[in-house]
């Protein structure tokens, strides 16, 4: 089988930009739930997962604002009691029973924390990883490899982060996906070994620009704005703090960001200098590229935003 028959690589040759590509939702809920149960709509998984989930979190999402639910594995994982990770408010619920998910979910959204539900703080990072074969191919092939070897580093490294497989995290064009929480960082085509790279920059609390999609928390032109800066920092080894201060949209197809810069807490290297403050100038172009595995023929076009320039304040 040659790379040809992956949407990941064929995205990539046709250098379609990841950044500003992040799922975004105001809530993300994480249950635990055997991967062999998983079906390509997750939240249709056998093995006594409850019925009407994905019903209640579209409704619910109209309350609430954005609810994305994704089901995750780890090895050796049984369906008897699951366990519900939300963010951003890091609340963990450990021990539920299938039959009491909906119920703990609707209680949380509807009162908040209360005695009949009562989570705990979520005290570790976690990183999600898109493993969802049933989903698309590339998510078993590049998800598979990256989740086996993310493990691997970090015990190596005696880092405090929990490694999980996620059903579909959204974008397999861009496989391997996976999400970085509690900052909700979104990160795509992330080769294994990048991964030292990847750590040492999460260690430090920067971005790792070169696989970045987005932050999960932002929306539409903030996410690409945010993203495209933090991908020119990286591209200009700049080790600094970007802050997204205005964005104006020009026409339908341009707009533009003002973004202040400072150097990074205790930087060390202060050989770059960054100026205060810069604008990006974005416009919208073509680019064609499957939708996934399944229609590798089916060539879709995709209007992204892509920095055309910038200017020095």
């Amino acid at each position: 089988m040659t790379d040809f028959n992956y949407c990941s690589i064929l995205s990539k040759k046709s250098n379609e930009p990841i950044a500003g590509t992040a799922p975004y939702a105001k809530h993300f809920v994480f249950i635990t739930w055997p991967k062999k149960y998983w079906q390509y709509d997750a939240l249709e998984a056998k093995g006594d997962f409850p019925k009407g989930l994905k019903k209640w979190m579209k409704e619910q999402s109209k309350v609430s604002g954005k609810i994305s639910i994704r089901l995750i594995n780890s090895k050796g994982m049984s369906s008897d009691k699951v366990g519900i990770y939300i963010y951003p408010e890091k609340y963990c619920y450990s021990n539920v029973l299938p039959g009491q998910i909906t119920a703990v979910l609707e209680t949380y959204f509807r009162d908040g924390i209360t005695t009949a539900f009562a989570p705990t703080p979520i005290e570790v990072d976690q990183i999600f990883i898109c493993t969802h074969g049933r989903h698309d191919k590339c998510c078993a092939k590049f998800g598979q490899e990256l989740a086996d070897k993310i493990r691997y580093h970090v015990s190596k490294q005696n880092t405090d982060v929990e490694i999980w497989e996620s059903s579909h995290l959204g974008g397999h064009r861009f496989a391997p996906t996976m999400i970085d929480f509690p900052t909700g960082r979104a990160y795509g085509r992330l080769c294994t070994d990048e991964l030292p790279n990847y750590l040492a920059s999460r260690k430090i609390n920067q971005v790792y620009g070169v696989a970045y999609r987005g932050s999960v928390f932002l929306t539409e032109l903030e996410q690409v704005a945010e993203a495209h800066v933090q991908h020119y920092c990286y591209a200009q080894g700049w080790y600094c703090q970007a802050l997204i201060r205005k964005i104006e949209r020009l026409t339908e197809d341009d707009f533009r960001c003002m973004a202040n810069f400072s150097y990074a807490e205790n930087s060390v290297d202060l050989q770059n200098i960054i100026p205060d403050e810069m604008t990006f100038n974005f416009k919208l172009k073509n680019f064609e590229s499957p939708s996934g595995c399944n229609a590798l023929k089916e060539e879709q076009l995709r209007r992204c935003w892509v920095l055309e320039s910038t200017e020095s304040v």
